[in-house]
């Protein structure tokens, strides 16, 4: 067993670190800041500091800081899904949603059973007016997780599509002949 740092700092690293997620829960974003700064270095890159440090940005909308800290900690493990997920909600917000999808377009094909890549992806479809496409991946990731309907109804970025059904707009996104 490899043990990282010495036991001083092992024990800086626990009480910084519980610390940072402390002030991360009560919102207080500089605090959390400040703590997660004053982890011993051989801690900084380990994937629960990445995780909360990517937790922090996302939570405080600081969207160009929250990119390469989701982009190194998606390089230790891509096995997780919301990685993606969270890489391509910042990437969207910090450069364009045409950034963003192909992000998710390789998340979906790894993780073809989680909905919220779908209902994602259909989000920026209907951003993009593709109507179609945003009605086949919303009704994909619904029948994957049937709980989203509840958000999508809701949902800002879907509003272009709701829109275009209320208009009469078949799902092929063109206006129905009458």
């Amino acid at each position: 067993m490899v043990v990282e740092g010495s036991r001083e700092e092992r024990l800086e690293f626990a009480k910084h670190f519980e610390r940072a997620q402390g002030w991360l829960a009560l919102d207080k974003f500089d605090e959390a800041e400040r703590s997660l700064g004053r982890i011993p270095a051989v801690f900084q890159a380990r994937p629960e500091v990445l995780l909360v440090r990517g937790q922090l940005h996302l939570n405080a909308a600081q969207w160009a800081q929250a990119e390469p800290v989701l982009r190194q900690l998606l390089g230790l493990d891509d096995t997780e899904a919301q990685y993606w997920v969270n890489l391509a909600f910042v990437v969207r917000r910090a450069k364009s949603i045409q950034d963003a999808e192909p992000i998710l377009l390789e998340a979906r094909g790894r993780f073809p059973a989680v909905g919220l890549i779908w209902y994602n992806l259909a989000c920026y479809a209907s951003q993009q007016g593709r109507l179609k496409e945003a009605h086949d991946l919303l009704r994909e990731a619904l029948r994957l997780e049937p709980d989203l309907m509840e958000n999508a109804k809701q949902d800002p970025d879907l509003g272009p599509y709701w829109q275009g059904l209320a208009l009469g707009e078949d799902a092929g996104g063109d206006a129905e002949r009458r």
